[in-house]
């Protein structure tokens, strides 16, 4: 008979960690329910676990939870893979944003020359590549000239939001709705049979964009040599170099990558059939910092991702309806805030239990070792 194998905790410690993190997330907004309004909290929270469906059992929200996913699943991988370099991209709100302004410039020029699906691709190709180059800039300051990644990608958004709003008036402004020139209906993304199983939801093939993307820079980081490169420089830079790799290209490799993805989630939602504008307004993409929180929930897991902007994405839909109950519209920010609190504390958390299981472990060795010594 040979022995069962026993359950290794530190094999999931970071699935643990970031349920743990939803679910303290969740207390905390049931609380603020609570507190905001107690005769009609329970329901509200209902209402927000259930995604909507508490109050209206219909197959559109869940529709939707794919429609909101898509930009944060592409800006949560793009974090996940500069995290995983060692890099910390604080800057995908403006990558996002430049990414989608290019998409919808190129789809309102060339949307009626192009046939479909032309029409849509090239604009969602041409954003990611603004994306990227965007994300080069702070990149290449970072590799060769050690500026704080941080810093200057966070300065980078507020560059591209003043620069944005100057372009969108200078070459795609609807002055009666003081937003961007709608994109024609035959560059946006076509819905397929998601119109159908869903009942006509926002869903469109956005989504399905969003998941191989994931899944092809997962297969870059476990696969191939690139991802080797971009993990070991994240993992230890100095023994990275010592092995012979160009930490410099690799940073700057893994903040191109990033970039481009976090272009695609901006094309992909500014290109989308629910209408989605650039608005002439002093504001930043929230999309781009939900990606963060999906990629501490993810614990800097691409395919762990897909998981993290479902919730967000479900989370989001099911407060969309805290109206209903009495509730200002704000409460959804900040409910939804406190949750990427908690998200941002998953990977501290992870590294807390392994700690602490660790030490355990040691503390165990050496009782058995002291009991062996007095047994002989």
């Amino acid at each position: 008979m040979t022995d069962k194998k026993k359950f290794d905790i530190t094999k999931h410690i970071g699935i643990i960690s970031s349920l743990i993190a939803i679910l303290a997330g969740m207390i905390v907004a049931f609380i603020i329910l609570m507190i905001s309004k107690p005769s009609n909290g329970v329901q509200a929270f209902l209402t927000l676990i259930s995604g909507g469906m508490y109050v209206r059992a219909d197959i559109v929200n869940l529709g939707n939870v794919l429609y909101y996913a898509t930009p944060i699943l592409c800006t949560g991988v793009a974090m996940c893979l500069a995290f995983q370099a060692g890099v910390f991209n604080i800057g995908g709100p403006g990558q996002y944003t430049t990414g989608a302004f290019v998409a919808i410039l190129a789809a309102v020029a060339w949307g009626q020359k192009l046939p479909a699906p032309l029409s849509f691709i090239i604009p969602i190709i041409l954003g990611m590549i603004m994306g990227a180059l965007w994300a080069a800039i702070p990149g290449i300051l970072k590799a060769y000239f050690n500026v704080n990644v941080i810093v200057s990608t966070t300065m980078f958004n507020y560059i591209c939001m003043y620069y944005i709003v100057y372009l969108v008036r200078m070459l795609c402004y609807d002055q009666l709705k003081g937003q961007t020139k709608p994109v024609v209906a035959n560059a946006k993304l076509p819905k397929g049979f998601l119109a159908g199983i869903t009942n006509n939801s926002s869903a469109d093939i956005g989504i399905f964009f969003a998941i191989v993307a994931a899944i092809i820079v997962w297969f870059i980081l476990e696969k191939t040599k690139l991802g080797y490169e971009l993990k070991a420089c994240g993992k230890n830079p100095e023994a990275s170099r010592y092995a012979g790799i160009k930490s410099k290209t690799t940073i700057v490799a893994s903040m191109l990558l990033s970039g481009a993805l976090c272009g695609l989630g901006g094309a992909l939602n500014h290109l989308s059939q629910a209408g989605v504008y650039i608005k002439v307004a002093e504001s930043i993409a929230a999309e781009g910092f939900t990606g963060i929180a999906v990629c501490c929930l993810a614990n800097n897991n691409p395919i762990g991702a897909i998981f993290g902007a479902l919730y967000m994405a479900y989370i989001t839909v099911g407060g969309q309806y805290m109206q209903l109950y009495g509730f200002q519209k704000e409460i959804v920010d900040v409910i939804t805030s406190v949750i990427v609190y908690f998200a941002a504390f998953s990977p501290f958390l992870g590294q807390f239990i392994e700690s602490r299981i660790s030490r355990k472990k040691v503390q165990k060795a050496n009782a058995e070792a002291k009991s062996e010594e007095v047994t002989q």
